[in-house]
C-alpha cells in the first residue's frame, strides 16, 4: 500500500510513462507515509478521450492513489500537492494544452486484503 495509477493521453506526444511513474514513485517515498516497497504504480495510455463534450485537442494527466484509511486529511492533501509537483514535472518539452488532476482516495482497511508469495 499504496497503489498509484497514472492515465495519460495518447495526444501527449513523447510522454515517458516509465520515467513518470519513477518520479511519481519517489514523491510518494519522499512523503515519508510509506516504505518503498510498498508503492505500488502502472500506467495506462488513454487511447480515446475527451475534455468536455469534444475537445479531443487538450491532453490530460490524472493521477490516483489509494491509501489504507488512517492518514489525516492534511497529509493527504499534502501528498497531492508534491504528486502534482511532480507530476508538472513529467511533461515533455513543447507539450501542447494539458490538464493535470490528482485525487487521493481512502480504501477501507476492513476491506483490504494482501498476499505475498515467495517466489
Amino acid at each position: 500500500m499504496p497503489h498509484l495509477s497514472l492515465e495519460y493521453t495518447q495526444n501527449l506526444a513523447a510522454y515517458d510513462a516509465s520515467r513518470a511513474l519513477r518520479i511519481l514513485g519517489q514523491a510518494m517515498f519522499d512523503s515519508g507515509l510509506f516504505g518503498e516497497s510498498d508503492i505500488k504504480s502502472r500506467a495506462c495510455k488513454l487511447d480515446d478521450h475527451l475534455v468536455g463534450t469534444g475537445d479531443t485537442e487538450t491532453a490530460f494527466l490524472h493521477v490516483q492513489v489509494s491509501l489504507l484509511s488512517g492518514r489525516t486529511d492534511a497529509q493527504k492533501q499534502a501528498l497531492s500537492v508534491q504528486i502534482s509537483a511532480a507530476l508538472q514535472s513529467t511533461l515533455p518539452a513543447g507539450h501542447g494544452p494539458v490538464q493535470l488532476t490528482v485525487d487521493v482516495r481512502d480504501m477501507a482497511k476492513a476491506c483490504y486484503a494482501k498476499v505475498v508469495l515467495p517466489g
